[in-house]
């Protein structure tokens, strides 16, 4: 195999060029995708590693961590035997039943790897959402092509990208004239590995467009850390297993099943870990006092040291926690109007049976710059996931508010610099109940309640003015989300309606929104991002604080992958307490637009991004910004420009790390 994977043969390109390759390519996966419904099949995964170079880096990666704390071995091997059930678009679910492996803890090692598990050559990417096809008629200016014809009348194709960029490969493939591809061989690099690929397509007709035989080998490097990975993928496998057989760890039954035999280096890796753990149960044996461990030791390092860098989690039959590293910069992001930002999350989950679950996933966070920290405990109980059927409660804080009376008191302008003390601002903790269920395909109907309870953060500074120190207000809400068509736009049109006398409350007050969001796929992994809105008080009365749903700024921002696309980053916070808004923003995403022709650095952009939003509330009528982001594998910059009134206003940057964010 590895011979295989090494030599590429040269060729002499020669016959007449057929430029309807890609479109027959196309045609012939139109034709029999069709067939993928539900079809399960048996994958048996194998992947040997070799840690070339290590040094104290290493146990700060994700995944790759459990090869530095392994006394001096450098060899690994991990096989299992999986059932895939592929669905219709190549979409397809991993149920893994048998491992085997002398990897400390069953893991995966490099998790990022298992992309390659199932590579899809007739999409527009290979792997998940990176690596454009060349074999997609539709990434066809992306690369460049030489093709001849062989004895039998097959077709191959050589592509190489048009400029050097990591979401390209260069190889080749030989395909039918119908459109068939049988074998295609490719090299690329992306996220910090590089991989070369030979795909064998299934003899299966039915299946002809899904692989029979993988065989990548790839090698990662980061700061003197060198790790080379060979993996064999098998398809088609027909020893079944009952349903019941998950997760096994059962060399035994893996011999059993394995559809190729090892290599000499494989059992020879398998030898050394039998060798040492037979001296361990030895020296156990003649060791009859037991050692002394350190209790601080144990909490200190076992207990919280290995979590500190490397994600906590734990599975079971019926339930699964996970909890993001406490230190990960993945979770850290900056920008000059907010500063730096940290956040943890937290996802846990209690499966009754298949129709009903209850999740739990909270998100804490700090503001560095305004010293804030912000919570979200959310508690979802799922009873009908067929008909998007949950049940809500929702405990958190929100961003610090001013109530209209305040500052109508102290004279307090958006253009008043008020320093360190934001001395008219009220912390803001709330109660979310509600239920939503999808009352058809195209409308899910949410009904429920909402409580806040809002206290001034310098209450000395309110009783100067004669003002109260706290507010609570109790409102009903409800909500509906309308699909305008299949696969178009999501409308939603938001009421609440505050009520005196419950629990306290003391706000009446009423509001309408409505937010129309669509995210529109293009061919070559390119996206437009649309979304519209308005909202209004209606029942304006003393007292009453402005909070819309779809309209604030957010203390969390997700960054390139999430908010850059539908939120305004220069808008300062005090201009969302309008009483009315109407906002607009739309974002273009593809990769290789612009910073791809850029001189070394060009090639390790991924995605690129431009932005236009504009927002029109009571004190800037309008708000207008422009925008431009990219993000590679290391980190994601956005850079805006903000204009008033048509005048130009500012400029801002977000920052966010994204190293090892698929690891």
């Amino acid at each position: 195999m590895l011979g295989i994977l090494t030599c590429m043969p040269s060729t002499a390109f020669a016959g007449k060029k057929d430029s309807l390759i890609l479109y027959r390519i196309h045609d012939y996966h139109i034709n029999h995708i069709k067939k993928i419904d539900s079809i399960s099949d048996n994958v048996y995964f194998k992947v040997r590693y070799n840690i070339e170079r290590r040094n104290p880096i290493m146990k700060f990666i994700p995944s790759a961590h459990v090869f530095y704390h392994s006394d001096n071995v450098r060899d690994y091997l991990r096989e299992s035997y999986s059932n895939v059930l592929f669905t219709k678009g190549h979409r397809f679910d991993v149920k893994q039943q048998v491992v085997s492996t002398n990897i400390r803890g069953n893991s995966h090692g490099i998790y990022t790897l298992l992309d390659h598990l199932t590579p899809n050559l007739y999409e527009a990417t290979i792997y998940n959402n990176h690596i454009l096809s060349p074999l997609n008629k539709y990434n066809k200016r992306y690369y460049r092509y030489k093709q001849k014809t062989d004895g039998k009348g097959n077709i191959r194709l050589d592509f190489r990208p048009k400029t050097f960029n990591t979401q390209l490969i260069s190889g080749y493939s030989i395909i039918q004239p119908d459109g068939r591809i049988l074998r295609t061989v490719f090299n690329g690099e992306f996220d910090m590995i590089s991989f070369r690929t030979e795909i064998l397509q299934t003899k299966n007709d039915s299946l002809s467009f899904m692989p029979s035989i993988c065989n990548t080998a790839a090698t990662f490097r980061f700061l003197g850390n060198r790790i080379s990975a060979l993996i064999n993928t098998d398809f088609d496998n027909k020893k079944n297993l009952p349903d019941s057989v998950i997760s096994v760890t059962s060399r035994e039954m893996m011999d059993t099943l394995r559809p190729i035999p090892l290599s000499e280096a494989d059992k020879k890796i398998y030898a050394n870990y039998d060798e040492k753990i037979k001296a361990i149960e030895e020296e156990a044996k003649k060791d009859t006092m037991p050692k002394k461990e350190s209790l601080l030791k144990k909490i200190l390092w076992d207990a919280i040291g290995e979590n500190i860098f490397t994600p906590i989690g734990a599975e079971s039959e019926n339930a699964s926690f996970r909890m993001s590293p406490l230190i990960d910069p993945l979770h850290l992001s900056w920008s000059d109007r907010r500063g730096f930002r940290y956040k943890i999350n937290l996802r846990s989950m209690y499966k009754f049976n298949e129709h009903r679950y209850l999740t739990f996933e909270p998100l804490f966070g700090y503001n560095f710059k305004f010293k804030e920290f912000y919570f979200t405990l959310p508690l979802r109980m799922t009873y009908n996931p067929k008909r998007n059927g949950f049940a809500e409660i929702i405990y958190g804080n929100g961003n610090r508010i001013s109530n209209n009376t305040v500052a109508e008191a102290m004279n307090i302008e958006d253009s008043l610099d008020l320093g360190d003390k934001s001395i008219d601002l009220f912390t803001d903790n709330y109660l979310r109940v509600f239920n939503n269920v999808m009352a058809f395909d195209w409308l899910d109907i949410e009904s429920g309640f909402i409580y806040h309870r809002r206290t001034a953060i310098y209450p000395e500074e309110m009783q100067k003015y004669g003002l109260e120190t706290e507010y609570r207000s109790f409102a009903l809400m409800l909500g509906v989300k309308i699909n305008l068509w299949r696969k178009g736009p999501w409308l939603s049109i938001d009421w609440e309606r505050g009520l005196k006398g419950i629990n306290k409350s003391s706000i009446d007050y009423e509001s309408f929104e409505v937010d129309t969001q669509w995210k529109l796929p293009l061919t070559g992994l390119r996206l437009v991002n649309l979304r519209t809105g308005a909202g209004v008080y209606t029942r304006k009365y003393q007292n009453y604080f402005i909070d819309y749903n779809n309209f604030r700024d957010n203390n969390l921002p997700e960054g390139f992958e999430d908010d850059w696309s539908g939120n305004f980053e220069l808008l300062r916070s005090r201009l969302y307490q309008s009483k009315y808004y109407l906002r607009f923003n739309v974002a273009y995403d593809q990769p290789m637009m612009v910073a791809c022709w850029v001189p070394y650095l060009g090639k390790y952009i991924e995605r690129e991004r431009f932005y236009l939003g504009c927002a029109i509330v009571e004190r800037t009528k309008p708000h207008i910004e422009l925008g431009y982001s990219f993000t590679n594998r290391y980190i994601s910059i956005g850079m805006f420009a903000g204009f008033k009134n048509t005048r130009f206003q500012e400029i801002g940057f977000d920052f966010s790390y994204e190293i090892f964010r698929r690891w």
